[in-house]
């Protein structure tokens, strides 16, 4: 769906969401995978690191920048608002809890830690997707008509400061990756042009190797 009208175009949260489904819903398949293979333990557990800082940022630049002006301007529903914030508690307490045991997993590629991260994140997903859905359906459609470019504009870079100039490539193909080609051309279109050229030259080979090396 795009979820954008006369105002702000919100469309690039859509898309972002769709690396939070795609990602989360592959990695209890890698941690389980990776059960004994420290080689590749390192690999995945490089990638869900990347993916759980991911979902952190997007979370708290909501948490920070979107919701408390939502609250101030709309008309909104009151049980609605108290469900994102009690689906972002339960969201972050697994990642809290990944969090934790994913340094000492990626070294050892224990079996039974990389059963209890994968056992998060199946129990976490439900709550997740029913989260991103709402937000889309609900959320966004106000977002349009509410905020202001700029204030928009300040939630995609409090997400972007987070991600390291090295992997911020990286990044631009996982959001694009599932993109038609309206979808690529809008969302390129607001980037700067030398970051455009940069992952036309390099960001889109290193994506698509390192993906490959990922998803095996």
């Amino acid at each position: 769906m795009s979820a954008s009208a006369p105002g702000v175009d919100t469309h690039e949260m859509v898309l972002i969401h769709r690396v939070l489904r795609r990602e989360f819903g592959h990695l209890p398949r890698l941690f389980r995978a990776a059960a004994g293979d420290r080689a590749r333990s390192k690999v995945i557990g490089a990638h869900a690191r990347e993916m759980l800082t991911f979902l952190h940022t997007h979370h708290t630049g909501e948490d920070e920048l979107l919701f408390p002006l939502l609250r101030e301007r709309a008309a909104l529903d009151p049980e609605l608002m108290d469900r994102m914030d009690a689906q972002h508690a339960q969201v972050d307490d697994a990642v809290t809890a990944i969090d934790a045991e994913l340094p000492a997993w990626t070294v050892s590629a224990d079996a039974a830690v990389g059963e209890r991260m994968a056992a998060r994140i199946d129990a976490m997903m439900p709550t997740l997707i029913e989260h991103l859905a709402e937000e889309e359906r609900e959320i966004l459609p106000i977002v349009a008509v509410t905020m202001t470019q700029s204030e928009w504009d300040a939630l995609g870079k409090h997400g972007m400061s987070a991600i390291s100039l090295t992997r911020r490539l990286v990044i631009l193909g996982h959001i694009t990756e599932e993109a038609d080609g309206a979808e690529r051309r809008r969302f390129m279109k607001v980037l700067p042009a030398p970051a455009r050229v940069a992952y036309k030259l390099i960001g889109h080979r290193q994506f698509t190797r390192e993906t490959s090396k990922i998803r095996g």
